[in-house]
This record gives C-alpha cells, structure tokens and sequence, in this order.
C-alpha cells in the first residue's frame, strides 16, 4: 500500500493525464483549471519576453514550419532511410493516385497532380514524420458522390435529356474539363474551411463523431468503391446507381459482355494481394509483404502488358493510355465563386472525413515512434495542402494509410521522405508521360 502523500501525487498524475486525452483544450475538475497541454501561442510569449524578436522570430518560424527543425537534426542515416522510403512510396503513388482519380471521376493527371503539391506543402507544414498525404479512395468517393450533377443544362448540355438530367450520363464522362473544375473548387473550400478551423481551434469536434457511424461510413464505402471497380476485373462498363441492387442487376444481365482474360489477370492479381495481406499479418520477415505487394503487383502487371502485346491486340485488356505530359497547370482562374455554395456540403463532408482519417493515422505513427504531434497544426497543415493544390489542378487530398504504411514499414524518419515521394511523381509528370 502506498503512503498517503504518494497516493495523492499519483491521484493527480492520472487525474491530469485523463484530462490531456479530451478533446477540450482546457477542463475544469473539482474548482481548478487543468491545462492538458501548452498552447503554441503560449510557448511563443514566453519567448517574447525572454528573448527577444530575435526568439520570436524563430519560435514562429519552428512552430508554424516543422520542417525546419528536421534540417538540424539531418545526418547520412536519417537521409539514407528517407530517400528508400521517399522512393517507394514515389513509385507506389503513381498507380494509386491514377486510380483515386478515377474513382473521384477525373482524369488520371488530376491524379498525379493531386500526389505531387499538396505532398510538398505538408512536408513543410505537418509535423507526422511518417504521414503519406495525397489522393485516397475516401475522398475520391465523397468528390464523385457529391460533385455528379451539379453542372447545368448550360454547362454541361450532353448530360440532360429535354431538360432533365440524364443518370446514364455521367457529367464527369460527357463533360470532364467542367466536372474537374468543381472538384478544384472543392480543394479550395475544404482548404478554407480547415484553415478557419485552425484558427478557431475547432480540430477536436472530430473527437465527436461516434465510432458506429465513422464504422458504418467506411463499410459503406468499402462496398460501394468495390462495386465501382467491377468493371475493370469483368472487362465491360456497368451503368452507374446509387443503389447496390441496381448496380449488382446490371452486371449480371450483361454478363454475356465478360471478357475471360480480362477477368482471369483480375482474379489472379485479387488473389496475389490478398494472399500477401494475410502473410503480412504473421509479423516478422512477413511484415513488409502487406505494404509493398500493391507496388509489385502494378510492376509486373506492366511489364506483362508491355511485353506481351497479343494481351493488349487480340485480348483486348486495357491499358490506361497516355498521360499529358508537363507540369500542373495554374488554376486560379478557373474558381467558380458562384459555385461555392453548391460544393460545401461535399466540401464539409470532405473536410471531416479527411481531417479524422488523417489525425488518427498521423497520432497512431507518432505514438509508434514516441513523439507528439499537435492536433491543430496537422489541421492547419491539410488546410494549406489542399489550398495551395487547389491553384495547381488539384482536388481534396488527406493522409493515405496504405502509403503511410509503406512510408512507416520502409523506414522513414522525417519529413523529408514526403519531400522525395513529390520529387519522383515530379520527375514521372516531366519525363515519362507522353
């Protein structure tokens, strides 16, 4: 049995430690003020009076760019393990970030583009070490959900029929370049909205939404981002619905239209990674296979369909084709402000989602390598990622947990393996596009 006044010390130590695990910045407990954890602005008055504008420079300079921190620290090994780690993920978010786009309906180089800004700017900004940013299959979701038929008869006349929008017409298949503007607006409204967040320190209202309901979005999800990549292992488009029975009808009654080797090179890559998924999980030498089996998959898928031209002639599989080449275009002069209004519920949506998938991936990496990470400046950082993208024809993007993973699992040790995985998707934009 412990002494009294040990007793007591430990009482506090716990009572303290529960407080700084809410969400509210500050929590009043039997009369007093606890404070969970010292404000940024705080730290940086304290430096003001103790050492100058000199001091207060740099502390805001520290606080508000992580980054800089890391350049201090910098040695052969910690530039070593980034740069492997910084390349893989490179490599691995070419393939991904193509397909997100797709699954947002945008071309593929809104993709790209979307893996290569936003990653730089977080790299400056957010303080995970590990922490991948760029396009997910989440947002990818909410954007194409949210965005397909908001274009008017005026805008976009193939998709309506005598005056009524027609569901077998997608706007983003029959009107492309409009459709990507609104999801560019989008990136600027969710930017607006986390930086305002930021500022208001309103980051831990995500802590409020129930674990049923963030379960039951993701299941949902998962099913209905699965149905959408049918087609690509049946080799025929299936006509797009919003309910899962329709979705499911459709493939069945044309089922005659199934092309076998299509659906035969499908099933056998399915296989292959899920097979490497459930490797994965034993630990050990199996741990990596998980994160980079997506990686190895897409490799040998393309050089298979590169060398074995009858897959492409006689087979037809397809083939993604050519990528514009060159750099992401400005696209400041394409925001639609009198569209604002119709993207914010997509943009909220979008805005929550992606601030609680990123937070929780970055928190559970920090916790792994014993450092901190502050809630704010992560929001703050997105914020700016998806503001900034938005002027070089990007749409909404968050923390990616299967790069993130791959990220963790190959060794990354700062910041600076987010700045080497934007340099390659650079360099594949510049040189090895078409």
């Amino acid at each position: 049995v412990l002494p009294e006044a040990r007793s007591q010390e430990a009482a506090r130590i716990l009572t303290e430690r529960g407080a700084s695990r809410r969400p509210m910045a500050r929590v009043v407990h039997y009369g007093r003020v606890l404070q969970c954890q010292e404000a940024p602005f705080d730290r940086i008055r304290k430096l003001e009076s103790a050492g100058g504008p000199l001091e207060l420079i740099r502390s805001w300079l520290m606080q508000f760019f992580p980054f800089l921190s890391v350049l201090t620290t910098l040695n052969l090994r910690t530039l070593r393990a980034d740069v492997i780690a910084g390349l893989t993920v490179g490599v691995m978010v070419i393939p991904q970030s193509m397909s997100y786009a797709g699954i947002a309906g945008l071309s593929y180089k809104y993709g790209m583009y979307s893996a290569c800004m936003p990653t730089i700017v977080y790299a400056l900004l957010g303080q995970s070490r590990q922490l991948a940013v760029g396009p997910v299959a989440m947002v990818s979701l909410l954007i194409e959900a949210g965005l397909n038929g908001l274009l008017t008869e005026e805008e976009c006349p193939a998709s309506y029929s005598g005056g009524v929008l027609d569901d077998g017409k997608p706007q983003h298949q029959v009107c492309p370049e409009q459709y990507a503007q609104l999801a560019i607006l989008t990136a600027m409204v969710v930017g607006v909205m986390q930086i305002v967040a930021r500022v208001l320190n309103l980051g831990f209202l995500v802590s409020f939404l129930g674990h049923p309901v963030t379960s039951g979005f993701t299941s949902g999800a998962a099913i209905i981002i699965g149905l959408s990549q049918i087609k690509y292992i049946v080799g025929f488009d299936i006509p797009k619905s919003e309910r899962v029975y329709e979705t499911v009808w459709n493939l069945a009654k044309d089922m005659h239209k199934l092309k076998w080797m299509t659906m035969l090179l499908g099933l056998c890559w399915l296989a292959f990674l899920i097979t490497s998924k459930r490797l994965s999980k034993r630990g050990g030498k199996f741990a990596l296979i998980g994160p980079i089996s997506p990686l190895v998959s897409c490799i040998a898928g393309t050089l298979l369909l590169f060398w074995c031209t009858p897959l492409r002639e006689e087979y037809h599989v397809k083939i993604v084709g050519d990528v514009p080449s060159g750099l992401f275009p400005m696209s400041i002069q394409h925001w639609q402000f009198g569209k604002i209004a119709q993207v914010i519920p997509t943009a909220l949506s979008t805005c929550l989602i992606g601030y609680m998938e990123s937070i929780a991936i970055g928190k559970n990496l920090a916790a792994k390598h014993g450092y901190d990470i502050d809630a704010g400046q992560e929001l703050l950082a997105l914020g700016v990622s998806n503001l900034v993208g938005s002027m070089f024809s990007c749409y909404p993007v968050t923390g990616s947990f299967s790069r993130s993973a791959v990220a963790n699992a190959t060794g990354a040790l700062t910041q600076l393996s987010g700045m080497i995985t934007a340099l390659v998707m650079l360099c594949t934009l510049m040189f090895l596009t078409s």
